[in-house]
């Protein structure tokens, strides 16, 4: 089995044992651990237009709990106080090439459930304040260290201070605290109640997951339905009752208005599936305009031999994401929230198709033996999810 990290766990007990039910410490994680990204370069990120990016500040000119977004500037950075202020910059795995392997490093969840690496800065002091996340996520200490207090038990209604931009809590009660050290990482399920101060200056590397909302699962699904002409059967009240009150909406209407959109739902597992791959890989937007940078002019499959001939690979899009599932008819390739069919032969065409190495003149020759593969590859460039890069 393989080992969860640097733990006696392996990664299937920590699932079992730990995955959305209780808190994990895990000292030296990572023993050794380089983050390959200063403190300036992670500034440098910030003052970038199209990047995320907030700053947060204690006791800032605005009141307590300051946050203003990015770009910044260096004049921003000078006027910041020596104490108690946080820089936090988003998908930095994406922004920074050399980072996406650590995301990689936790493929025992599912890359659709996997969101981004968040990167955070502070000086002594710096904290973004009591808070939960309604998500998993793993903060792994990159350098100098954080004090970390959490809640044994998941806040699942909880009071914040008002007023605020930031969803601080009114109140903490922390039941266990630990100083964390470069290489160690602290793993939280959803709801946990957790205050990160730094010590000094630090960097903090967080890995979150996606978890969508019943609401946008909702609407995803009325967007496919819209898209196929689904759920256009209308209402229907056979063995209807002599109406006492003709005004009245009684209960029986509404359990068979109830009972009708059940119906829709459980008749409709091909309408859920492309909702589900639609959702799990539309691109931010706050990412869209990076995402269409690297995208490339749709080509038919002619064009894929003669540029791959020529020495030129296609590289995965880091910025859009991938997924793929499997129907009665077809497995679905999803890309930047559209689908693409692949045969049900060309099941070994899904790893190049949805990985993240380059596709070359040899991966070309395999997959012209598999039946659609070289036209969903060609639709997959069209989406942005491939772009045509220079050998190294």
């Amino acid at each position: 089995m393989t080992a969860f990290f640097n733990s006696e766990l392996s990664q299937q007990q920590f699932l079992t044992q730990f995955w959305q039910k209780k808190p994990l410490l895990i000292r030296q994680a990572l023993p050794g651990f380089d983050p390959l990204l200063s403190i300036e370069e992670l500034a440098g990120l910030a003052c970038e237009e199209d990047i995320e990016s907030r700053l947060i500040e204690e006791t800032g000119e605005a009141g307590p709990w300051q946050c203003r977004h990015g770009p910044f500037s260096d004049s921003d950075f000078a006027a910041l106080p020596a104490s108690h202020w946080t820089l936090l910059v988003q998908d930095v795995d994406k922004h920074v090439p050399e980072l996406a392997p650590i995301m990689r490093r936790f493929s025992f969840v599912p890359e659709w459930r996997r969101d981004d690496l968040m990167v955070s800065f502070a000086p002594v002091g710096g904290s973004v304040g009591p808070h939960t996340d309604g998500y998993d996520v793993f903060l792994l200490q990159a350098l100098g260290s954080r004090r970390w207090q959490i809640s044994h038990e998941p806040l699942q209604e909880a009071e914040f201070i008002d007023g605020l931009e930031l969803k601080i809590l009114r109140e903490f009660d922390a039941d266990e605290s630990w100083d964390l050290q470069p290489g160690d990482m602290l793993y939280l399920p959803p709801h946990f109640a957790h205050h990160g101060v730094a010590l000094n200056d630090c960097m903090t590397f967080s890995i979150g997951f996606r978890a969508p909302t019943q609401l946008e699962m909702l609407d995803a699904f009325m967007q496919t339905l819209t898209d196929q002409a689904g759920g256009q059967q209308r209402y229907r009240d056979p063995g209807l009752q002599v109406a006492e009150d003709d005004r009245l909406i009684d209960a029986a209407a509404l359990s068979r208005f109830k009972q009708s959109l059940m119906n829709v739902i459980e008749q409709s597992d091909n309408w859920i599936s492309d909702a589900v791959g639609r959702l799990m890989t539309e691109t931010k937007p706050s990412l869209l305009f990076l995402a269409d940078l690297n995208s490339s002019e749709p080509l038919e499959e002619s064009g894929l031999s003669e540029k791959m001939l020529g020495g030129e690979r296609l590289v995965r899009n880091s910025y859009i994401r991938l997924a793929w599932l499997e129907t009665e008819d077809d497995f679905r390739v999803y890309a930047a929230g559209e689908g693409v069919s692949v045969a049900k032969q060309a099941s070994e065409a899904l790893p190049v198709l949805t990985g993240d190495k380059p596709i070359a003149l040899d991966e070309l020759k395999a997959l012209r033996e598999q039946p659609t593969a070289l036209s969903a590859l060609c639709a997959l460039v069209g989406l942005g999810a491939w772009h045509w890069d220079e050998p190294e």
